[in-house]
């Protein structure tokens, strides 16, 4: 079994997405043995917005280890490029995302009743 975390290629979202990204992307890949397993990133959007996504496969928390080495891969990246601020959802459908989030530094905060979670650059 052979983990990899690689820079995430369109065709790599396409898996994921029926439709064209409304926003410009950097991501990466995680695949075993060169099946994807997922992909993650930062989305730009255009209200200056930058937002964390994971896109992946079923059966994929298997490799809870590797994908949270490639989300903290990400986030050294965030602080490397000088984000000041990146914004996730947890997914609703996943009762470990929330825990994972805040594992990356992400901390909850009520917009408009809803819970999203933000990670903000240390100085």
């Amino acid at each position: 079994m052979s983990v990899t975390i690689r820079h995430a290629t369109r065709a790599d979202i396409d898996q994921f997405i029926d439709e064209p990204l409304p926003w410009r992307v950097r991501g990466w890949a995680v695949e075993n043995d060169g099946e994807l397993l997922g992909v993650g990133g930062f989305a730009y959007q255009p209200s200056d917005v930058i937002a964390a996504f994971v896109l992946k496969k079923p059966g994929a928390e298997k490799y809870a280890v590797s994908l949270h080495r490639a989300g903290l891969m990400a986030m050294r990246e965030a602080k490397r490029l000088g984000y000041r601020r990146v914004v996730a959802l947890a997914a609703k459908t996943n009762p470990a995302a929330e825990r994972w989030l805040d594992r990356l530094g992400f901390k909850p905060v009520m917009v408009d009743g809803e819970t999203a979670w933000v990670w903000e650059a240390s100085n």
